[in-house]
């Protein structure tokens, strides 16, 4: 919930935070600073850069993100970030660069278009259907374009919530090889679905770089992010100080703290609860949604809602905004070129309980009859 002097109780939906699990996440934390604490003082933790990571970060890195790689990646390939656009930014300032084409999804994660214009790189949208990227479409672009790396999500794709099926998956990497293409993979929304196929850095891990961070599964201020890189050497090229000036390295307690949760299964014992939580919060907001053009998923952290034609997306948020509510809508994902959708997508984790969730997403429902009807 934020402030705001025309409306004091704003209910923010337009982010996808996990929801807050105290009853589990607040012991878990405490114990894991303690227990850092107590294995080394405080002038050891932020005496020194961790830089890629420690070798104890490095393994849990590697442990952690082998749960979706299907096997433990060599500890010299992880390198443990501050979050993912941290990681962004060393990828395709390094594997793209300025003046290059970045393939990416025609709605796509919007820092990614803010750094199109701080690094001079080109992004250029791919088409998506129910199963996210289409191969045809990409394969179109790296014959008209030559971009250098696709960046994409294969699990929940932020916005549409598309999950690529087996087959999808196996030709987006015929056509990365094909055309020697670079495969940046977010799998930041991988973690709280009950199943899960394969990233496509695990089918194609020679060209794969696989990103999972924390902030979408344990807590939205847990700045860590574990790059799998396709090679140690090739990881240390792209992050190895002095590469370029920038702010990737994780804050030394931050990393610690993580390092610690994962060793001693208080990490998986919040993504658990979290889990739980949001069956719950679905579970609860199904029969408003009912009727509706409604997309949805086992684990997402939003709905994405398609409107219909003649329904703007701009005035239908702003409807909703005057009666306390904060949502978002497809306009800030569009690529360059694309036609935005008329379409919102509403954060269900952040509301700080089920019955604030319940009660603004009336609101939404309420919004949306309304603005059908004028």
């Amino acid at each position: 919930m934020k402030q705001d002097s025309n409306h004091p109780a704003i209910v923010e939906m337009s982010r996808t935070h996990p929801p807050l699990v105290p009853a589990v996440f607040d012991p878990e934390y405490r114990a894991a600073l303690d227990a850092v604490l107590m294995r080394h003082t405080p002038s050891e933790i932020a005496g020194a850069h961790r830089w890629m990571g420690t070798d104890a970060d490095r393994a849990a890195g590697a442990i952690f993100t082998g749960r979706r790689l299907g096997s433990v990646p060599e500890p010299g390939r992880i390198v443990v970030t501050n979050g993912t656009q941290s990681a962004f930014n060393m990828l395709i300032g390094g594997l793209v660069g300025q003046g290059q084409v970045l393939a990416v999804e025609s709605l796509t994660y919007p820092p990614i278009l803010t750094l199109a214009q701080r690094l001079g790189f080109t992004p250029c949208g791919v088409a998506l259907d129910e199963e996210g990227m289409r191969p045809d479409a990409l394969e179109a672009l790296c014959r008209e374009r030559r971009p250098k790396a696709v960046y994409l999500l294969s699990t929940l794709q932020n916005p549409t919530l598309a999950t690529m099926s087996l087959g999808r998956r196996q030709a987006i990497v015929e056509v990365a090889r094909r055309y020697d293409l670079q495969i940046i993979e977010d799998d930041i929304y991988s973690m709280l679905p009950e199943t899960n196929l394969p990233p496509l850095s695990a089918l194609a891990p020679e060209r794969g770089w696989y990103i999972l961070g924390v902030a979408k599964s344990l807590a939205a201020g847990m700045k860590i992010a574990y790059v799998v890189a396709p090679s140690a050497a090739q990881g240390e090229a792209q992050f190895w100080p002095g590469v370029r000036a920038t702010f990737w390295m994780s804050a030394p307690i931050s990393a610690a703290i993580c390092t610690q949760l994962l060793e001693s299964g208080g990490a998986q014992r919040v993504i658990d609860a979290v889990r739980t939580e949001m069956q719950q919060r679905q579970t609860a907001i199904r029969p408003i949604l009912d009727g509706l053009d409604c997309v949805t998923a086992d684990g997402a952290l939003h709905v994405w809602i398609r409107l219909p034609a003649a329904m703007s997306a701009k005035n239908l948020a702003a409807r909703i905004y005057q009666r306390g509510v904060n949502i978002g809508t497809g306009d800030p994902y569009t690529t360059p070129g694309t036609t935005p959708p008329q379409a919102i997508r509403v954060g269900i984790g952040h509301a700080r309980s089920q019955a604030e969730l319940v009660a603004a997403m009336q609101v939404i429902a309420a919004a949306y009859a309304a603005e059908a009807a004028a």
